[in-house]
């Protein structure tokens, strides 16, 4: 009989009662074992990764043409993206990395097609509606395709209650699922695979005699110097990208977890800076952590272990040990010495062998008796003798994963235990020690992990506003500052008004032409602007830096050490901030129109297309970056967001309009202002309700599309800057396609009222997720009925009995003036 072999779809195929590991690169296969696979994924090296994830990457290429030619809107774009494009390469990336340069195509692949410039869209038929004439008739020019995307790819990843529409990162996504796999081994049902993992894990050449199993993901140690199989090596630099940190303050661990902390690659335990590793001298502590090399003694006599320090210290050992010992104890926390040198107490359960040599397992406190079963689950046995007792380590473990979301699985009433073989050895796990935020480690969900990293990478591009999870323009503000969002985006305008008058050379980065009565993190900085990684090296040495210009201080144990700190633990709130988090908040409601929050959020980010954003990025000249109507202020006014918006007279026109019809609608007359219209900053007694407020953003949405709509016509025109009657035909473009579109509003809030489309698609309505597609009555008269000023509802009496009909009393004469 030929060796057995095990086939793994995570580590391969391995070759049981033989060394345990995947093949070598240089193993001698036949033709049909080099194309073996196991669950889709190759068994053997020599099926190279390149070549399945190069297929892969064709088929999203012919995916990418198929859908580009259905003309979908921005975030329907991102959902494609996400949920089609994206989604032929999870299962293969989940056990092998992409190569990195296939990875970088792959992302800029989809980039390019959630950034591309659609030839049609929603918005076209409107225009055409507006214009009188029929939606075929619609040709809005569109504007060169382009593979950039603004906001970024980094900042567009991040939900949107946090400043962005949840782009799919595939880099991101694929650490989550890979840290989702090595995350089982924390987890006590013993799997077949989980055998070899921890067995790398445990005997890994670099060191050797460690044994520390998964406790090992939470240490220092290199994963270079491990010397993993490069799928494992793959795991385990994906689960420490999270970041984990400790979930309890080290005074606060129980004895248990405490003894099972490891010496060797533990922040916890630093290398005293004023003494040797081996003398016995007190002093300070520095931020190193001990490694094998600094005691090689106690490696070589197999004590790696809070528990095997407690045990050493009980028993005679020669001068040289002792003293490694005694120095290895001082460097300890103070709640850990404690532990250490306290009376070790009985273990709660131990193992022993039968009568007819079958190994059981004994609660010491109650006397029951269980026997394992292959998955390492204890099950219950009956009373008989027990030899060769020895300690065990057994958890309490509920299987059913409730963090994971519902299952169609029946709720336990109890938990089960399961056993992890010898007490404090590589298999013993201290569950609820590490983790995220408030999440223990083994409970991770890969939404969770992939939202975190991206959270992590936006902190430090410095996308995210210091010791916070809110989203803010590049151009950020200090914390001690009280900069409004409306003031921020005014700064923004001031930079890039400040490029355009700048010389071609020193356009990009100059800080004499900004005003003096700017702040100081308004100015432009002169110079190559520093990578994020110099900054990091650079925050880095001066931390190194200040130990040695502190006092000397014992090492007490506090949360001093950065382990037990979250990095994305908010230190404060600010009103800034919170102004901000409401602001993202808002842009990410259901209720509104997706293109009117698609350009909502490109306006609060500061990266709408006009003319002197194009300009700042070096998209469009000088001469481009003005206004295209030569009525306005001045002859070479720049085209900002705000000028755009709010003080062009193409747009003063409509935006008079909106504060006038709710001047109609309240008697209050709102301020047509950046914070007003832009920041959606309200005032008091402008709103009297929830639903009077959701009116009016979604009708200063609706305009401010309208206006952009507008804008985008006039900038295809190459007559709009010497025709003055260009202005008329454009300004009563934009106030017709505004009352267009709140008509179409309020009639198909309507029909929500009316009927369910969810019971017309002749599918399960559960399939269809998204905005609620019904609405009741009398949320639409909260909504649209207000004083009957935009529409009203009668009862009709017909033959059939009576019946609810609605009148839009909206018109360009009523309730005001539309021109």
């Amino acid at each position: 009989m030929g060796p057995k072999h095990f086939a793994s779809p995570i580590l391969g195929i391995f070759r049981v009662g033989s060394q345990i590991g995947a093949l070598d690169a240089g193993s001698h296969l036949s033709s049909s074992q080099a194309h073996e696979q196991q669950l889709g994924q190759p068994g053997h090296c020599i099926y190279t990764r390149s070549q399945t994830f190069t297929g892969i990457y064709q088929a999203i290429r012919a995916k990418v043409r198929h859908w580009s030619a259905r003309g979908l809107s921005f975030l329907g774009r991102v959902h494609v993206a996400k949920q089609v494009l994206a989604a032929s390469l999870w299962y293969h990336a989940t056990f092998q990395r992409p190569p990195e340069q296939l990875l970088q195509q792959i992302s800029r692949q989809l980039t390019r097609y959630v950034a591309s410039a659609q030839h049609h869209s929603q918005g076209d038929a409107a225009i055409a509606l507006a214009q009188g004439n029929s939606q075929d008739s619609a040709a809005l020019p569109a504007p060169a395709s382009s593979a950039a995307l603004f906001p970024r790819v980094l900042t567009s990843s991040l939900l949107p209650a946090q400043g962005g529409v949840g782009l799919v990162d595939v880099p991101t996504q694929i650490q989550a699922l890979q840290s989702k796999v090595v995350s089982r081994l924390l987890e006590p049902e013993r799997l077949a695979w989980k055998v070899f993992q921890l067995h790398h894990l445990s005997h890994a050449p670099q060191p050797s005699q460690l044994a520390y199993g998964a406790t090992i993901l939470f240490s220092t140690a290199s994963t270079a110097s491990l010397q993993l199989p490069a799928r494992l090596m793959g795991y385990v630099t994906a689960f420490r990208a999270l970041q984990p940190h400790r979930l309890l303050p080290v005074s606060d661990m129980p004895a248990e977890a405490i003894l099972n902390e490891p010496l060797f690659f533990n922040q916890q335990i630093p290398v005293p800076l004023s003494r040797s590793a081996t003398s016995g001298a007190s002093g300070s502590m520095g931020s190193k952590p001990f490694t094998p090399q600094d005691q090689p003694l106690l490696l070589a006599a197999g004590l790696t272990k809070v528990a095997h320090l407690q045990a050493a210290l009980r028993t005679q050992h020669p001068q040289a040990l002792t003293a490694c010992l005694q120095s290895m104890l001082l460097a300890l926390p103070l709640p850990w010495q404690a532990v250490a040198t306290a009376t070790p107490t009985a273990p709660a359960w131990r193992q022993g062998v039968s009568s007819s040599g079958i190994q059981l397992i004994q609660n010491t406190h109650t006397g029951q008796q269980h026997s394992v079963s292959l998955h390492s689950q204890l099950l219950q046995a009956p009373a008989q003798a027990i030899f060769a007792f020895a300690p065990v380590h057994v958890i309490p473990w509920d299987p059913s994963r409730p963090w994971r979301g519902p299952t169609q699985q029946p709720a336990r009433s109890t938990v089960a235990l399961y056993s992890q073989g010898p007490l404090y050895g590589p298999d013993h796990l201290s569950l609820g020690v590490w983790g995220w935020g408030q999440q223990p480690g083994h409970q991770l969900v890969v939404r969770q992990a992939s939202q975190r990293l991206r959270l992590i990478q936006a902190r430090k591009h410095g996308i995210l506003a210091p010791g916070t999870l809110t989203c803010q323009p590049r151009l950020l503000p200090s914390l001690g500052s009280d900069l409004t969002p409306a003031e921020v985006l005014q700064a923004l305008e001031s930079r890039w008004t400040a490029s355009m008058q700048a010389s071609p050379a020193s356009r990009a980065r100059l800080s004499s032409d900004m005003p003096t009565s700017q702040p100081a993190w308004m100015a432009l900085t002169r110079g190559h602007r520093q990578h994020w990684s110099q900054r990091q090296q650079q925050q880095q040495a001066q931390q190194q830096q200040q130990p040695s210009q502190q006092p000397n201080q014992p090492h007490s144990g506090g949360a001093t050490v950065h382990d037990t700190v979250d990095v994305l633990a908010p230190p404060g709130s600010h009103p800034q901030l919170c102004e901000w988090r409401r602001l993202w908040e808002l842009a990410s409601a259901a209720y509104f129109n997706r293109q009117h929050r698609v350009l909502w959020w490109r306006i609060l980010h500061g990266c709408v297309m006009c003319g002197a954003f194009s300009a700042y990025i070096g998209r469009a000249t000088v001469e481009q970056a003005c206004c295209p109507y030569a009525c306005c202020s001045s002859p070479a006014q720049p085209q900002t967001i705000s000028h755009m918006f709010l003080e062009c007279p193409m747009a003063a026109t409509v935006i008079s309009w909106l504060c006038r019809l709710w001047q109609a609608m309240t008697g209050h007359l709102p301020d047509a202002s950046v914070a007003t219209i832009l920041a959606a900053s309200t005032s008091e007694g402008q709103c009297a309700s929830d639903a009077l407020l959701q009116t009016w953003h979604r009708l200063r949405l609706a305009v401010l599309h309208s206006i952009w709509t507008a804008a985008r016509i006039a900038a295809s025109s190459t007559h709009a800057s010497s025709q003055a009657s260009q202005l008329s035909s454009q300004s009563h473009l934009a106030s017709r396609l505004a009352l267009k579109t709140v008509t179409s509003m309020i009639h198909h809030d309507w029909v929500k009222c009316n009927d369910d489309v969810r019971q017309l698609a002749g599918v399960c309505s559960s399939w269809l997720r998204g905005r609620d597609p019904s609405m009741t009555l009398e949320a639409f008269q909260n909504l649209w009925c207000h004083h009957d000023t935009l529409a009203s509802i009668h009862t009709a009496h017909t033959g059939t009995g009576d019946k609810l009909e609605l009148v839009v009393n909206l018109s360009d004469m009523v309730p005001v003036q539309l021109f």
